[in-house]
């Protein structure tokens, strides 16, 4: 998953770099909007600014990607990837372009339900789920390096059945080798 978020990432920027390349676009002869193939900008009318990238990453001739600017700060990204015309994925920046969560729709349906979160060195830290979306988080995993290797994450703890304030009634607890440890019940 991540190495798919860094290509989109690095497509994203390499697109910018080229709509970027240049004064920005004149208003009377561009209304802001700079064209190439597969690639549209669109400037902020009263700033000048960049705003949107649309994207035809696979180059099949349909917008794909959509990410939105502050000049050179991204502050999303949303990814239509089997092109249905709905938002597969949507990637958050925070302060100096860091990425700070990607959200996923696990019904295809444009809607957000799953939030990926990355640790301070990009992997993956804990991943929630609105499964009955209610607006509540009803799943949190947490993630951990892997004993031995740095560069790799594994599961160490999943709390089900989360009340309103945050609090699960049921965790699951895991080894340093991913297999199953221990599970704790809250009585209510």
């Amino acid at each position: 998953m991540l190495s798919r978020i860094r290509k989109v990432a690095t497509s994203v920027l390499t697109a910018v770099l080229i709509a970027g390349c240049g004064a920005p676009p004149n208003p009377q002869s561009s209304n802001f909007l700079v064209e190439r193939p597969g690639l549209t900008a669109r400037y902020d009318p009263k700033t000048g600014r960049l705003s949107r990238l649309e994207l035809d990453q696979n180059k099949n001739g349909r917008v794909d990607t959509f990410s939105y600017w502050n000049g050179t700060s991204i502050e999303r990204i949303e990814v239509d990837q089997d092109e249905d015309g709905r938002v597969d994925r949507w990637e958050h920046y925070g302060p100096g372009n860091k990425m700070t969560k990607v959200a996923t729709s696990s019904r295809d349906d444009g809607v957000q339900d799953t939030w990926a979160y990355p640790d301070e060195r990009g992997f993956l830290s804990k991943v929630e789920s609105d499964i009955d979306r209610d607006g509540g988080i009803d799943k949190r995993e947490t993630f951990a390096p892997r004993p031995g290797a740095p560069n790799s994450r594994v599961l160490v703890m999943v709390e089900l059945n989360m009340d309103k304030t945050g609090q699960a009634s049921t965790r699951l607890y895991y080894k340093p080798d991913g297999s199953f440890d221990r599970s704790e019940h809250k009585i209510p």
